[in-house]
């Protein structure tokens, strides 16, 4: 990356993709604090430029070739062995030896390293626990197999991640990320400065050998930063500290710029740019940092209107996606509340306005989109699911006997001595018990089943329809694949909680409680917006943590599209304090998104509509939304009684 004479500067408020990427890692470099640096939606193919742009950076920042800065990639496969240790040979009198010393994130090097997650999403929980150790860390101290080692963090950390799939991710982790940038039209440049030159003078506000000048904060600048901000509650101090830091290092970059230009006339620069001058960072580079990440709030859009648009026209209303706007889509009127803010009475017609409207291109994007995603799981944590991974496949599985043991691997220890007990007194009778090989015994297990049926069913909407014929076809491939059956119930009557969807998961088709559930009555209350956040959440279960490893998944969904209880409502299990409107039914297309963020290699959905009137538009927006096909179980001709 070369560096920009004076005279052929670029414009400091250039708004390109690349220009605006390149700033944010050059600040990241110059700002101790601004440790990690997160890019949504970027090709996997660019992922090599973009790293090697942050090397050179990082090389420019430390006065070292680029090639010498060190770099170490995480991924699914990263353990705590790799992150802390490192394998050493050195000579001995006795020869050559090995032994054990610091890892890559102990940062024995002079220079900062670079940490790099290609995909934050599948990062492991060694990776995810590290990240979450160091970043932002004043101190981080390291004692494993003999070694001891403190030391202030300085590695930068340039993750990549997919936009849908941030509400999968803990937020401490996100939080950890102070700098994040949505790039999905990214196009690097061809050559050797995929970014662009860097500039003259950020290579020597970067440089190691340039005095950094003390900054000072100017009097409006907290307030200014608080009020890029939401004042919602529980989102903590960090995207303050964040922005305010991202200020900083623009201010720094200016004065650096001020350096670099020619000599001015007195009127024209009445403060004095004096070496040991403090550089003052003012509101105005707060807007710039917010412009900068994109950041979006309710009283400040994070784009302009364009030009040709009318001053009348109203603010987009969002859209049924968790994360962008949809440009088109107009709010219809709001249903007035009937026996509470959840609970409506089955046959009532009220207008619930027209469905949302996809738009094909891209919305303006937030630095934050886990915040448009509902609330975050309950008990998210950063630990490893407890699974067994030794042995073969066939030693994973229920034990459903014993048999006499044919080698020495999964042995049944009880079994085994009540064997050798019979055979005591012939053997000797006091002492030791003896075991010979024709005593061993050895478990029996059942297969792991390596596929799965996930069934969301909504009660509310059989009325006197039978579903049994809709639903015969995937409980006969259920049970002809040997699959595993998740049940999630919606709206069931005589459930615990009427605003939570419940769910229970059975080994076959065989377990009788799939049978009651489909024989269930219906109650009044909706939670299909739970419903299918529960069947998200065990499908990236099985994806993720089965033993045995599916091999294929099927998610059904029986319902009208017809949602009266919000997310947050179903997961607390506590009514709200005003009406529900159509938040219940945004919230199930939300959480029919995430689903189908998981991808369609291995999961297949089908959404059975029973063409229940008058919202017969419902099913085929929750299919849209999950990426499914539309089954049409009931005719709209046909009346609301027949079956077709």
């Amino acid at each position: 990356m070369s560096a920009r004479p004076p005279h052929a500067q670029e414009p400091q408020e250039r708004d390109d993709a690349a220009h605006r990427l390149l700033t944010a890692l050059v600040c990241s470099a110059l700002e101790p604090a601004l440790t990690g640096v997160l890019l949504f939606d970027l090709p996997p193919e660019h992922v090599p430029a973009v790293a090697g742009v942050f090397t050179e950076v990082l090389g420019a920042a430390s006065d070292r070739p680029p090639g010498t800065v060190p770099r170490t990639t995480l991924d699914a496969a990263t353990a705590d062995e790799d992150l802390w240790l490192r394998p050493l040979v050195r000579r001995s009198a006795g020869g050559i030896g090995f032994t054990l010393g610091p890892g890559p994130l102990a940062e024995t090097a002079d220079s900062p390293p670079l940490v790099l997650v290609p995909d934050l999403a599948r990062l492991s929980v060694p990776g995810m626990r590290a990240a979450v150790q160091l970043l932002g860390a004043d101190t981080a101290t390291l004692e494993h197999s003999g070694i001891r080692r403190r030391w202030t963090p300085r590695a930068r950390w340039l993750a990549f991640c997919r936009a849908e799939d941030a509400a999968h991710l803990s937020p401490h982790l996100l939080d950890r990320f102070p700098v994040r940038l949505g790039v999905p039209g990214l196009r690097p440049l061809p050559g050797h400065e995929p970014l662009g030159p860097l500039p003259a003078a950020w290579a020597a506000a970067l440089s190691p050998r340039t005095p950094r000048r003390p900054t000072t904060l100017s009097g409006g600048f907290a307030a200014s930063v608080l009020e890029q901000l939401d004042d919602r509650e529980g989102l903590g101090h960090r995207r303050a500290l964040a922005l305010g830091r991202i200020a900083r290092a623009l201010a720094r970059l200016d004065a650096a710029e001020e350096r670099e230009r020619p000599e001015t006339s007195a009127e024209d620069a009445p403060v004095p740019d004096a070496p040991g001058a403090p550089v003052l960072v003012t509101p105005v580079h707060v807007g710039r940092a917010a412009r900068l990440i994109r950041l979006r709030t309710a009283h400040r859009p994070s784009a302009p209107p364009p030009e040709s648009a009318p001053a009348q026209e109203p603010p987009p209303a969002p859209g049924p996606g968790p994360y962008r706007l949809a440009p088109d889509h107009r709010p219809g009127p709001e249903p007035a509340p009937e026996n509470g803010p959840f609970v409506r009475e089955p046959e009532s017609a009220v207008p619930l306005g027209p469905a949302p409207v996809r738009s094909e291109a891209p919305g303006p994007f937030s630095p934050y989109p886990e915040d448009g995603a509902g609330p975050g799981p309950d008990g998210a944590t950063l630990r490893i699911p407890a699974r067994r991974t030794a042995g073969a496949r066939a030693s994973r599985g229920a034990v459903v006997g014993v048999r006499r043991a044919r080698d020495l691997w999964d042995l049944a220890p009880v079994r085994t001595a009540m064997e050798a007990a019979k055979y005591r007194a012939i053997r000797g009778g006091r002492g030791p018990l003896v075991i010979v090989p024709q005593d061993l015994r050895g478990y029996v297990r059942a297969p792991e089943p390596v596929r799965l049926l996930t069934l969301v069913l909504d009660h509310t909407c059989r009325g006197d329809w039978d579903w049994h014929p809709a639903l015969e076809p995937f409980l006969q491939w259920a049970y002809v694949t040997r699959a595993a059956v998740h049940v999630v119930e919606v709206g069931a009557r005589g459930a615990a909680n009427e605003l939570r969807a419940g769910s229970f998961s059975a080994r076959s088709t065989r377990d009788p409680r799939i049978a009651a559930a489909l024989a269930r009555p219906a109650g009044r209350a909706t939670p299909l917006a739970h419903g299918l956040d529960q069947a998200g959440s065990a499908l990236r279960r099985a994806f993720r943590h089965h033993r045995a490893g599916l091999v294929e998944a099927m998610l059904v969904v029986v319902t009208d599209g017809r949602g009266n209880v919000p997310l947050t409502a179903g997961r607390t299990g506590r009514r709200g304090s005003g009406p529900a409107g159509r938040t219940g039914t945004t919230d199930a297309v939300r959480a029919a998104e995430r689903i189908r963020a998981l991808g369609r290699s291995r999961l297949h959905s089908v959404v059975i509509d029973p063409g229940r009137r008058p919202y017969t538009a419902l099913p085929a927006e929750l299919a849209d939304a999950l990426g499914a096909d539309v089954i049409a179980a009931r005719a709209e001709e046909e009346g609301a009684g027949r079956a077709r």
